[in-house]
Formats: structure tokens, sequence, C-alpha cells
């Protein structure tokens, strides 16, 4: 299934994001949110959006280059937050994989 990446404006009830230590990360309202959906169902992929879909989305922003420099800083800590972790999520995937 083809993916793409829609920006969404950041809603009121977002302002802050906690991780699962309960730390809240300073969302900037300036910033539009990336989200990845599948391209034949986005109405519906939207309507039960997740965290994950909006990291998988931040990292296809940074990894195609989508986005302003000043974004791909922001996405990078926005992930790095919320998924401490994530580095050897890729690695453990990048080793199955091969």
């Amino acid at each position: 299934m083809k993916k793409r990446i829609v920006f969404l404006p950041v809603p009121d009830s977002f302002k802050k994001q906690y991780n699962k230590s309960g730390e809240a990360f300073p969302i900037n309202p300036n910033i539009p949110i990336p989200v990845e959906v599948d391209e034949e169902n986005q109405e519906s992929a939207l309507s039960e959006l997740n965290m994950d879909m909006i990291i998988s989305g931040m990292l296809r922003a940074i990894e195609e280059k989508q986005v302003k420099q000043r974004w791909i800083d922001y996405y990078s800590g926005f992930i790095l937050f919320m998924r401490p972790d994530i580095l050897e999520i890729c690695q453990e995937e990048i080793n199955r994989k091969n």
C-alpha cells in the first residue's frame, strides 16, 4: 500500500505531549505535524491518529528532506523525547532484515 505524508496543524489539545516518564515536550504550534497515512485510506487513518503515525511521518519528512532545517531539528528532538530507544529499535529492524 502506498504511503504519503500529510501535514496537519497542531490542535489545541496537543499543546504538550508526555513521554512514558510523565515529562512534557513543549509543542511548537507554528510547526505542522507530519503524519504518514495510507494514500487510499487517508480519511479513516486520520480518524485513528496515533503517536506511531506521527513519529513515522516525522522520520519520513526528515529522510526525504521535505521540510525546513529548523523543522527537522524540532522533529528529531520530538522523536528522541517520545521514543528515546528509537535508535536501538531501528538497529534491531535493520539486523532483522539482514
